[in-house]
């Protein structure tokens, strides 16, 4: 960006395209949360069904399938919690007529649901392990 002088096309071009890509940064956070919520869901529903079946399969006595079925329910759960933290709607407090305020209070918010939303992808990464760990616990039984 020139430093002096008029701005150019391509500058102003550039200009626009980070303000547009700031003015969607809550959106897109919001709608990765609830994507992960829906993913999380779906991924209880597969390690409930091979954890909770009614014949008692030998493969539930594997302390391996006990202890990852066990830590991938609560790491899910922990991730689910951190996800909906996310979309939970928080009162703002800032000045009107005091545009560093509102500035700082709109960074506060984006800093923390982007935080909110890496926690609940490490966690989810973490529950997966556990979902891969149960799987081929089964498979080598």
């Amino acid at each position: 960006m020139q430093l002096i002088g008029p701005e150019t096309e391509r500058d102003r071009e550039l200009r626009e395209w980070f303000a547009a890509q700031e003015r969607g940064n809550v959106e897109r956070l919001e709608a990765g949360a609830q994507t992960m919520m829906q993913v999380i869901s779906g991924l209880y529903g597969v390690l409930f069904a091979v954890l909770a079946l009614s014949d008692q399969p030998t493969y539930l006595q594997l302390p391996v399938v006990r202890w990852a079925g066990s830590a991938g329910v609560c790491i899910f759960f922990a991730s689910l919690v951190a996800a909906m933290l996310v979309l939970l709607p928080r009162r703002i407090a800032y000045q009107e007529d005091n545009l560093t305020a509102m500035r700082r209070a709109y960074d506060h918010l984006l800093r923390r649901k982007a935080t909110l939303l890496q926690v609940a992808q490490v966690l989810f990464l973490g529950g997966i392990a556990c979902v891969i760990a149960v799987i081929l616990a089964i498979v080598w039984q």
